[in-house]
Order: C-alpha cells, then sequence, then structure tokens
C-alpha cells in the first residue's frame, strides 16, 4: 500500500465532504477547519509510524506536535508558552543521540515499506530477491539505494512524491519502467538504456510526483 497516496487522497475526500456538508447547511467548514485541522497533522504521523515502525523518531515528532496543537486549537490546553521550546529540546537530543538511525546497508528485506513527512529518508536494500514496495514522501526527501541488490521478476515500486523529491539509484544493467504522470512536478529516468539485452532484469516504477520530482539513476 502507498501510504502517500492513501494519505492525499483521503485528505482531498475530507476536505470535499467537509465543504459539501457547509453548503447543505450540515456544518460551518470554517469552524471545524479552525479547530480539527491538526488531526491532518496527527494521521501524517500515525502513517509515517505504521509505514516505518522501526525508525519512530520523526512520526513521534510530528504526531505529537499535532496533539498539542489540536489541544490548543480546541482551547483544552494552551501550548504557545512551551510547544516550540519542547520540540527544540526534542530534536536536540535525538541529534545528540542519534535515535532510530539505521545503517544503511543493514537493509536486506525483499520489500520497502517509507512514508517520510517533513523530513528525509537515506534508505538502502541489498536484497538478493528484491520485489518492490511503496516509497511515499510529503514536503521532504527520500533517497532510495538499490546499487547492491538484486531483482525478482515482476519487481514493483509505488513512489508517491508530494513537494519533495524521490531519488532511486539502481545498478548499470537494469531495465527502469519508469510509469505515471506529474502533476506540476517531474519524472525522469536517467539510467542508460542503450545496449540493454532483452533479458535484464526490469524494475517497474509506478510514480505520482505533485509539485515534486521522482529521479531514477545510476
Amino acid at each position: 500500500m502507498n501510504w502517500g497516496r492513501l494519505y492525499v487522497g483521503s485528505v482531498i475526500v475530507a476536505v470535499g465532504v467537509i465543504l459539501l456538508l457547509d453548503n447543505l447547511d450540515v456544518l460551518k467548514a470554517s469552524d471545524v477547519f479552525a479547530s480539527w485541522w491538526p488531526v491532518f497533522v496527527i494521521v501524517a504521523g500515525l502513517l509515517m509510524w505504521i509505514a516505518n515502525p522501526r525508525r519512530w523518531a520523526a512520526p513521534l515528532i510530528v504526531t505529537a506536535v499535532g496533539v498539542a496543537l489540536l489541544l490548543s486549537a480546541l482551547d483544552i490546553v494552551d501550548v504557545g508558552d512551551f510547544l516550540w521550546p519542547a520540540i527544540l529540546v526534542f530534536v536536540g537530543l535525538l541529534v545528540i543521540f542519534r535515535f532510530g538511525q539505521r545503517d544503511r546497508t543493514a537493509e536486506t528485506k525483499d520489500t520497502v515499506s517509507n512514508f517520510t513527512v517533513f523530513s528525509g529518508s537515506k534508505l538502502a536494500s541489498r536484497s538478493q530477491h528484491f520485489e518492490g514496495g511503496s516509497l511515499s514522501v510529503l514536503f521532504g526527501g527520500i533517497e532510495f539505494d538499490l546499487s547492491n541488490a538484486e531483482l525478482a521478476p515482476d519487481a514493483t515500486i509505488e513512489v508517491f512524491t508530494a513537494f519533495g523529491a524521490t531519488e532511486i539509484t539502481v545498478p548499470a544493467g537494469w531495465h527502469v519502467d519508469l510509469r505515471g504522470f506529474p502533476i506540476f512536478g517531474g519524472l525522469e529516468n536517467a539510467t542508460k538504456k542503450d545496449s540493454l539485452s532483452s533479458s535484464a532484469p526490469t524494475l517497474v516504477v509506478n510514480a505520482t510526483a505533485m509539485f515534486g520530482a521522482v529521479e531514477i539513476k545510476h
């Protein structure tokens, strides 16, 4: 499942439903958005954690900020005096102790699943039977290195990029089939296509780029 596509699509549907109910005089959209918009931040953090259970630091920060903003928007707690200092302290601790970071070369799983929001991720796989997976990024960047991997038949990666960039590095000798469409963004297959045999391993990349870019290169 591509978590980024699910998230953005769900947000668009939710906003549309709220506006429709406003037009039907069921509720007032401005009041709903003013009070409940931090829910979108909380959901993004939770989806980040579901997609990347071992990389908990960034999801925890996003979710905590969303909860604090929601409590403030609902006038339950006044978080204005300590929210940002607390965030700075927490981020500083993460930097000092390098919580949630892993060795790029240690990834041997046959699939990848990553959802990044307001941050960057550097991933790598040296799987000898890589099957594909899902990469999603909102307001950030993903670098995925497959230089030391081998492909399984029908390997496919679903990529969703919004207001950010995704860069995938593959070995020379792979055929990359980049599919999809950009929405105010760009898709680029910069791999060498000449002199590839008909038996060359093929990686299919189904990509959507909204105000962002997806690049496949050697």
